[in-house]
């Protein structure tokens, strides 16, 4: 899985129902009807809707993103190629038309740090599993009045996530951690301006 094919695509996630949260630019490296993977690398921009500004990666990603199944899942390196870790998304499955990649985020996130994850090993936190942002979760149901679809969904989600891990299952046996790019990667500077618009050349996308 580490060749990357030239299609970029334009990414845009966002907070339930509708709120614009992350907008990024991404390399295809796997298309399948299984799962969708991309590729940001250090450097390259994203748009936050929390600021409505464009910031840069700090870190080297991988996204696993599938159409059937309520979470995502997303591998961090520092620019040293140093693992960092798993963090997985809960969210609706990844809407994907061969032009344009979105999914919802539904609030709740899982960190799984392994014992030899750069975070780990430098004292940042211990390696182990954690789930993240319940507060936020509770309090954007009422607020945005989830239905009892998306909120029996999203704690489903939890707990496979949470067995999966625990299963060392794909992609959490670690045999992406050594993933790396083997082709040049393709510039994504300039498709994305500081108000979160796409400026694809044509037939770029």
């Amino acid at each position: 899985m580490s060749k990357i094919s030239s299609k970029i695509v334009p990414v845009e996630t966002y907070k339930y129902p509708d709120l614009p949260r992350y907008y990024f630019p991404a390399q295809v490296i796997t298309d399948t009807p299984e799962l969708l993977t991309l590729f940001c690398p250090v450097g390259a921009p994203f748009w936050s809707g929390k600021d409505n500004q464009l910031h840069i990666h700090r870190h080297h990603t991988f996204s696993i993103l599938y159409p059937d199944r309520d979470y995502n899942v997303v591998l961090f390196w520092n620019a040293d190629w140093g693992f960092r870790g798993y963090y997985v998304n809960v969210a609706l499955p990844v809407v994907w038309d061969g032009q344009m990649c979105s999914y919802i985020d539904l609030d709740l996130d899982v960190q799984y740090l392994t014992e030899e994850s750069v975070v780990a090993r430098g004292g940042e936190m211990a390696a182990g599993v954690y789930i993240l942002d319940r507060d936020e979760y509770e309090e954007r149901k009422v607020t945005y009045n989830y239905s009892a679809e998306i909120m029996e969904r999203s704690e489903a989600a939890l707990q496979e996530i949470l067995h999966q891990v625990e299963l060392r299952a794909f992609p959490f046996d670690d045999t992406l951690v050594g993933w790396r790019p083997v082709d040049e990667v393709n510039d994504l500077t300039g498709l994305l301006d500081e108000k979160g618009k796409w400026h694809f050349p044509e037939g770029k996308k």
